[in-house]
């Protein structure tokens, strides 16, 4: 139960920072809550504080709680918000928490992977997210972790899935291969630059629009400059 847990602290906080959400919050073992002496979360295995992160708004202001709740179910536990800027995390009763030994196949037999698969596609709309297509999806994993994490099928956030049908099933990880060997000549500090620009940019202007405008980027200023209003004319559409 405490890898899970472990697991599942390293998984909520890596999908904080990419979500911008993770700021100040911060874990606090069982011994180091029962020594602040607080009225709340005595049974908590471990207890996050929100309180100046967006984590506070996100759990306060009615926003939607799909992938956090389904992230911190994947690995067995559910929370408890005890004050507006504390969440305590418990273990699910009669969960089996030991360590799957069979193949990956048999893995993604589980139904853990089945209701996670499941809600891949609800949350797509049961169509493909790379072409649209009306068909049998499948859900796919656009990444892994660290073998040194080693998360089963299942312990992944929702937006680390898409829905796709078998075709694209079939041909996504060849761009999302290549991506990752261009990305080897980058050092990490670019890389980290790279995130928070690509973040940036995708936040405020439509995806395509921004793509398309990178490919034209060019010291010619005729492309350059039609580029840049297909960029601003879509942005207006996107706002």
């Amino acid at each position: 139960m405490l890898k899970n847990l472990l697991r599942m602290k390293h998984a909520l906080t890596e999908w904080a920072i990419k979500e911008g959400l993770l700021d100040d919050a911060q874990f606090l073992s069982q011994k180091e809550w029962h020594d602040r002496n607080e009225d709340l979360h005595d049974d908590a295995l471990m207890v996050m504080v929100i309180d100046g992160s967006g984590l506070y708004s996100l759990l306060n202001n009615g926003c939607d709680l799909t992938e956090f709740d389904d992230l911190i179910e994947s690995f067995g536990f559910w929370y408890e918000q005890g004050y507006a800027w504390s969440v305590g995390f418990y273990p699910i009763e009669n969960y089996d928490y030991s360590r799957l030994t069979g193949t990956y196949s048999s893995k993604l037999r589980d139904p853990r992977w089945q209701r996670k698969a499941a809600l891949v596609k609800k949350e797509a709309g049961y169509v493909c997210q790379d072409c649209g297509a009306q068909e049998r999806l499948e859900a796919h994993h656009c990444y892994y972790t660290m073998m040194s994490q080693s998360c089963e099928p299942w312990e992944y956030p929702l937006s680390a899935l898409r829905a796709l049908c078998h075709t694209c099933h079939e041909t996504r990880p060849v761009p999302e291969i290549r991506i990752r060997a261009f990305l080897a000549r980058l050092s990490q500090s670019q890389l980290t630059g790279l995130i928070d620009g690509l973040d940036n940019a995708l936040n405020r202007f439509e995806a395509n629009s921004f793509i398309h405008f990178i490919q034209k980027a060019t010291f010619d200023k005729k492309k350059m400059d039609e580029a840049l209003l297909l960029l601003q004319k879509n942005t207006d559409l996107y706002d």
